[in-house]
């Protein structure tokens, strides 16, 4: 029943975020030509090309993946109606690592409408996403404290499991507050979060699998399956973005997830792309500051194609799957 439950899961998440995508794309289109036919004909301003409407791809995997998380959780607690009462506080886990990852994509979802309003805009300012995104970082972490989930240390290769103390949640904090940070850079290269997270998606089905809580897994398997429907969609040329909602998604799951399991460790090689992407940037903004020349994107400045991105952030992926699946053997 519990490998029913997955299926179920991944399925469901793919079926639903594909239809809703089906959905969106000609929606799209009919909203963009009804801008261009509101624009003034006498106008002799160039007019800014017409966003993508970022945010729906992001929005389309959040509902497919509620949706599927349901229907897999339910089909598990069916086959083990155990897992309602369980000492480990299966179900507290679960839904505290949903309300986080939904927590994040809503940021991304203020970002993106941020971004909507005008052709010109950046988003929000950045205090206020900062402020956003260490709100959800302190609401997943307030519903582990209350139900006694919240690590008190962190899994280290060779020591084994150390002990922070006080610390603790300001160090999540401050990890979920720069894999988001990381993501919503990562976002402007189309198709490579769907990617980098379906894979971090898979290492955490085999982890929780591996840990004997296989009901757990409904929800990388669901988000998983939603990823890989959004990545047809995103993969270039896009027809649907990922926005940053679908971005902070993504990240508040990967960031979610090992910590509602104590398992925080791995979220350092699960995002690996993520922070390779956050990496490049600092060190861009540092050459740039230091030489006084303006920014250039790394990636344009050599001639990247999106595909050669999308390989280059998947490999990177493939090495974190194997760095995480090597921590769980030495912790």
């Amino acid at each position: 029943m519990e490998r029913f439950a997955l299926a179920a899961a991944v399925v469901l998440g793919f079926a639903l975020t594909a239809a809703l995508c089906s959905l969106f794309v000609p929606l799209r289109r009919v909203l963009e030509r009804r801008e261009q036919n509101q624009q003034p004909a006498q106008s002799e301003q160039p007019r800014p090309a017409p966003l993508r409407a970022p945010l729906w791809g992001g929005l389309c995997a959040a509902a497919g993946t509620v949706a599927a998380v349901g229907v897999g959780w339910l089909a598990a607690c069916v086959g083990q109606p155990e897992l309602l009462g369980s000492e480990g506080r299966l179900m507290t886990r679960l839904l505290t690592a949903l309300a986080g990852s939904l927590a994040f994509g809503a940021v991304g979802l203020a970002e993106d409408l941020a971004r909507m309003r005008s052709p010109a805009a950046l988003g929000l300012r950045r205090d206020v996403r900062l402020l956003l995104e260490a709100l959800a970082a302190a609401f997943v972490l307030l519903l582990l404290r209350a139900a006694g989930c919240l690590p008190r240390g962190l899994g280290v290769p060779g020591a084994g499991y150390v002990l922070l103390g006080s610390a603790v949640p300001f160090l999540w904090a401050v990890l979920m507050v720069a894999l988001a940070e990381c993501a919503r850079i990562a976002e402007r290269d189309e198709g490579t979060v769907c990617g980098a997270a379906f894979v971090a998606m898979l290492a955490l089905m085999m982890a929780e699998a591996g840990l004997g809580v296989p009901g757990l897994a409904v929800l990388p398997a669901a988000l998983a399956g939603a990823l890989v429907a959004l990545g047809l969609w995103a993969f270039p040329p896009a027809r649907l973005g990922v926005g940053c909602c679908g971005s902070l998604l993504a990240a508040g799951a990967i960031g979610c997830i090992p910590l509602s399991l104590d398992m925080t460790s791995l979220t350092v090689p699960l995002a690996l792309p993520f922070w390779a992407a956050g990496g490049l940037l600092a060190a861009q903004l540092l050459g740039a500051k230091r030489t006084g020349k303006p920014l250039r994107c790394w990636v344009k400045k050599h001639k990247m194609s999106p595909e050669t991105v999308f390989l280059c952030s998947f490999a990177l992926s493939a090495v974190g799957y194997v760095l995480a699946l090597a921590l769980l053997r030495w912790c």
